[in-house]
């Protein structure tokens, strides 16, 4: 479940909450935009991570520039587990925020739904993780 998100002239931009930060992968148009989220900005994993404390200013401007930022509430619908030492989804780690290991599985959190069926279709080692008894690990 996404909330936020009312304005349809927005490119939606999903954001993920995990422990103090929002996590969201995005190619922003624009030198400005970036510019302005620069500091926000990982290049080792090639994503944004904001502190929950800078997340509404964050969203605010990106409304601005014709972005919406959505905090997603439900990150487990987004979320693809693949066994540990199989063969992986060719654009998994592209397309997705985080990763995280847990015994025997690999589980990373998908941008978007889209990103989430294309994984699991790409291969049968990767399932959404509300198709297992895995609990959340985000």
């Amino acid at each position: 479940m996404v909330e936020g998100f009312h304005r349809v002239n927005l490119e939606k931009v999903n954001a993920f909450k995990v422990d103090n930060r929002y996590l969201f992968k995005h190619y922003f148009e624009g030198d400005e935009v970036f510019a302005r989220l620069r500091k926000h900005y990982n290049h080792n994993q090639y994503r944004f991570e904001v502190p929950v404390e800078d997340f509404e200013e964050t969203k605010s401007f990106l409304a601005e520039q014709g972005y919406g930022l959505v905090a997603v509430q439900a990150a487990e619908e987004f979320v693809v587990v693949v066994r540990k030492y199989t063969e992986h989804p060719g654009n998994i780690f592209k397309q997705s925020v985080t990763q995280r290991s847990i015994p025997k599985y690999n589980c990373f959190l998908m941008t978007t739904q889209t990103a989430v069926k294309e994984a699991a279709a790409q291969t049968s080692t990767a399932k959404p993780l509300n198709k297992t008894k895995i609990d959340n690990p985000f």
